[in-house]
């Protein structure tokens, strides 16, 4: 089994990126968030998860240890394979911890693909296993949103989980709903 590849990023796509990894080139389903920033002929390290099927192999990749651990959770749960489990991952990992913990299903169900019943189930298998880490506890407290304005935009039509993760990246010292607001509709 693949745990770990160390290598040079070969090519991309919409989902996976190729790796080079002692001259044989691995692909690897990897997570919005990590296509965003990779780069082709850049090096780098990704923690492994393989999927074997009687009809196919397949890698997904991860940059920490955490997230690999947090998928390997998701896919646990009856009703989430593992394209599903990288879905989720597009949520930064404190926001969907948190709406595990705090049995938030309107943020889950806003996951593209992911059902009231599943998310249901998921808040169920995972409310006791799941420990935000000290960083996950940091990015929720930087990433503070405030409600008003979500529910501001989700009234304007876009759609909550988008919502919320366009403002995790807007920066802390935005405070008041207008601004937050006018940021996000800049970002959009």
């Amino acid at each position: 089994m693949i745990a770990y590849l160390n290598g040079l990023i070969l090519d991309k796509d919409e989902k996976s990126v190729i790796v080079l990894a002692q001259n044989i080139g691995y692909k690897v389903t990897v997570n919005t968030d990590f296509l965003s920033r990779a780069k082709i002929d850049e090096k780098t390290q990704l923690f492994i998860h393989t999927a074997v099927r009687e009809d196919d192999i397949s890698l997904y990749g991860f940059r920490k240890k955490e997230e690999l651990t947090f998928y390997q959770q998701l896919i646990s749960v009856s009703g989430i394979g593992p394209k599903m489990a990288m879905d989720i991952l597009s949520t930064p990992i404190h926001m969907t911890k948190q709406a595990i913990l705090s049995s938030d299903i309107s943020l889950l169900t806003s996951i593209k693909g992911l059902g009231k019943k599943t998310a249901e189930r998921l808040i169920l298998e995972l409310k006791n296993k799941v420990v935000p880490s000290s960083q996950d506890l940091e990015a929720g407290m930087t990433s503070s949103f405030n409600e008003e304005a979500v529910d501001a935009l989700v009234g304007l039509g876009y759609e909550k989980f988008h919502v919320i993760k366009s403002l995790s990246k807007i920066p802390a010292e935005i405070k008041e709903t207008e601004e937050i607001i006018k940021a996000f509709l800049k970002q959009a």
